[in-house]
């Protein structure tokens, strides 16, 4: 019986070493290598190989019994699990034989791996399976599975033996037929593919020695070859950078996604910012790394891809400078001080130092200076201060100035500072700073002289700048010389407002017999606009004349409203000595002018008597004035229309006493409509403000006091207040023992004038 076994074993290893000539092709040698095993050795035969993917491919599969048809093509269709136990899988990865007899349920479950795979296994009805794996030129391509079932024969220790003799005749046979060309042309075909990837490609075992990089890999690395990678130490070639996150972090070999992957950890990927030391080209790089591993869990590689995103990461960056440099500019009109904090945000982005200097004359002053280092700071600013840089300078700031012309100087060299004109000392300071790169653009509106420079230095970090940083860098100028000018015209525009407000108002009040007067004039807005609202007292015929007004609008056409409308009360009060005519000739006025223009305004004629004064009140379209007696205000006034509306106008005065101690309180509505945190001021507030004045002026501090602690938010209208106070009779020009003459509350705050 042994003898008829042992001859028909070594019948079949002589059939599969005929099929083992070459002359066949590999789906012939799987087709011709099954039929010689199914049914002589096994009920149910199959031939698996791994690709150069880790994936199993199903050559073949056979099956002896009648039924095979159907069932075949099933189990040649059927995908192996990798499964770190049993199997296919188990013996490919491990290279080990399994003999299972009998196999078990639980045993099928895991080979199966899916509901419908452990139907089709149960169908075939095994008691015994051999894996035994196929070797060819030194290693593991696949596995031989060989079943028994329906023959009712059962595999043992020399069955297994024999299979794995039978594996030899057929790994032969498949080597020959083409098998290991069709995996090594999917090698090649993947490594072709690879070598065409922009990113870099490596592959390390769980040692960490580089098995497989692609070119870009070795250009990216600064490796002369994809081979000399294998023999390079990871710390070495980590040395030859200077690498740090985004935040400025430095970044070791221990933080790199690879290395974190090889230990098992988490390996999100990182974004560094990568210098190479040796030129000081900055490069922005993002490492992913995946680990792969065994049917049996072990760490077999770590597959590295990084991505030079230098090109992508700069242009974020530049936006991100300009758009932040622009929110800067924009938010103050103080350019030193912003000038200041665009310099802080081009460090360390764009470059280690950054320094403005503005041009005033022949001397060019440094306005701006930033460094990471406070300390260098200092050394900067003292350097300034030592060695001021002229117009006459034959190169740097003053040159750029002259010409309009940036300067890039992508590495300056010892040749170059020996060359310059500099000083010991100075020599020895530019040098100490470590000076490696510079680049100089003008602070100029296109069109227009440069008004100074922009400096940018790169020193310890070992960068050097490109055409990229200097179109930066330039526009990064344009748009600071920009904010400088608008600084420049509004503060001059404002010094112009100023003095055209403060000419629209009286000089000086005069010195009114028997009274005593206080005024409040505070402009709205950034006092870049000339206001509407004015006051005024002068003498007339008969007395004296007390006069706040209120003119439309802001701006060049209030200020000429504004001067027509005090004027012309002034005139016209002087010579007829009637408020209510002086209200008539402006109104006429007005209509005369080619636009609507609409002037509201509170009148007052004072004439002293011995003790008591008597006073008119007319009010044009004007909130009523105030009489304060013994402490108590009421409103005083007729409402009637503003001036320039209509082309007449009924205007009349209201009467009243004003005795000692008594105050009339004039204003515009700039006080009454202060804006709060939900409603306005009101008359309410400004009567309570008031209440109890002892003078002209307390009642004016009075007001200003409760407008500022109830106002919310800018001032949206000016603020003019005038306040006249009965101190009883005197003869003119005679003053009482300790008594002011007259007061005035002008510009946002008390400026009181005696």
């Amino acid at each position: 019986m042994s003898g008829g076994r042992d001859r028909d074993r070594f019948e079949l290893l002589a059939a599969a070493a005929e099929v083992a000539d070459g002359t066949l092709s590999l789906a012939e040698t799987v087709q011709r290598l099954l039929e010689i095993v199914v049914p002589a050795f096994a009920d149910v035969a199959t031939l698996d190989v791994v690709d150069p993917s880790g994936d199993l491919r199903r050559l073949g599969a056979r099956l002896g019994s009648p039924r095979s048809s159907e069932l075949e093509r099933a189990l040649a269709g059927r995908r192996q699990v990798k499964d770190p136990t049993v199997g296919v899988g188990r013996t490919i990865s491990s290279g080990q034989s399994q003999l299972l007899s009998p196999i078990l349920d639980h045993q099928l479950r895991a080979i199966a791996g899916r509901a419908a795979d452990l139907e089709l296994l149960r169908a075939l009805r095994l008691r015994s399976t051999i894996y035994v794996p196929l070797r060819a030129r030194g290693r593991t391509v696949g596995a031989l599975a060989c079943s028994v079932g329906d023959s009712g024969r059962r595999y043992d220790e020399d069955d297994l033996r024999f299979a794995e003799v039978l594996s030899g005749r057929i790994a032969l046979a498949l080597d020959n037929a083409g098998l290991s060309e069709m995996l090594s042309g999917l090698e090649r075909r993947l490594e072709a593919a690879l070598a065409n990837l922009a990113e870099a490609v490596l592959v390390r075992d769980p040692g960490g020695r580089v098995v497989f990089a692609n070119p870009a890999a070795a250009r990216l690395l600064g490796v002369e070859s994809v081979n000399a990678l294998s023999s390079l130490d990871p710390s070495a070639l980590m040395a030859k950078y200077d690498v740090s996150d985004e935040h400025g972090r430095r970044v070791g070999l221990e933080d790199l996604p690879s290395t974190r992957a090889a230990a098992g950890e988490r390996a999100e990927p990182l974004l560094v910012r990568n210098i190479i030391r040796a030129t000081g080209e900055e490069r922005w790089l993002l490492h992913k790394a995946t680990p792969v591993f065994d049917p049996e869990g072990t760490l077999s590689m770590v597959v590295s891809v990084i991505e030079n995103v230098t090109e992508v990461k700069r242009a974020e960056l530049a936006q991100r400078l300009l758009a932040d440099a622009g929110r800067v500019l924009s938010s103050s009109l103080d350019y030193e001080q912003t000038l200041q904090r665009v310099a802080q945000l081009a460090v360390p982005a764009l470059a280690d130092w950054c320094g403005v200097t503005i041009r005033e004359g022949d001397v060019l002053r440094q306005v701006a200076v930033a460094h990471s280092d406070p300390a260098k700071v200092a050394l900067a600013r003292e350097f300034g201060e030592r060695y001021p840089a002229r117009m006459s300078d034959a190169s740097g700031a003053a040159e750029v100035i002259r010409s309009g012309q940036a300067q890039l100087v992508p590495l300056i060299t010892e040749e170059l500072l020996e060359g310059a004109e500099l000083s010991g000392e100075q020599l020895a300071l530019v040098r100490e700073l470590q000076m490696r790169s510079v680049i100089i653009v003008p602070l100029a509106i296109p069109g227009r002289s440069p008004i100074g420079a922009v400096s940018l230095v790169m020193a310890e970090s070992g960068r050097r700048f490109g055409r990229d940083e200097l179109s930066l860098a330039e526009e990064l100028g344009r748009r600071a010389a920009t904010s400088v000018e608008n600084a420049r015209l509004y503060t001059e525009r404002s010094r112009i407002a100023s003095a055209l407000q403060q000419s629209l108002l009286p000089p000086q009040l005069p010195e009114v017999p028997g009274f005593r007067l206080a005024t409040l004039y505070r402009p709205a807005g950034d006092h870049s606009e000339v206001g509407g609202d004015f006051y005024d007292a002068f003498e007339v015929p008969g007395g004296w004349m007390v006069v706040v007004g209120d003119v439309e609008g802001r701006g060049a056409e209030a200020a000429a409203l504004t001067s027509l409308s005090r004027y012309t009360l002034r005139t016209a009060g002087k010579l007829l000595g009637d408020p209510v005519a002086a209200l008539a000739q402006l109104n006429a006025a007005l209509r005369e002018r080619p636009r609507l223009s609409l002037v509201t305004v509170c009148c007052a004629l004072l004439r002293e008597g011995p003790q008591a004064a008597d006073c008119d009140v007319v009010l044009a379209g004007h909130p009523p004035a105030y009489h304060i007696h013994a402490g108590r205000p009421r409103e005083v006034g007729v409402l009637a229309p503003l001036l320039g509306a209509y082309e007449s106008g009924t205007w009349e005065p209201a009467a009243i006493t004003l005795e000692p101690g008594d105050q009339l309180v004039l204003y515009t509505d700039g006080v009454i409509d202060t804006v709060g945190e939900s409603e306005r001021f009101g008359e309410a507030r400004l009567a309570a403000a008031l209440r109890g004045a002892t003078g002209a002026a307390d009642a004016v501090a009075r007001v200003e006091q409760s407008i500022r602690r109830f106002a919310h938010g800018p001032q949206a209208d000016d603020t003019a207040v005038a306040a006249v106070e009965r101190v009883g009779g005197k003869r003119e020009g005679e003053k009482r023992e300790g008594e002011p003459g007259a007061a005035a509350v002008r510009g946002g705050g008390a400026a009181w004038v005696c």
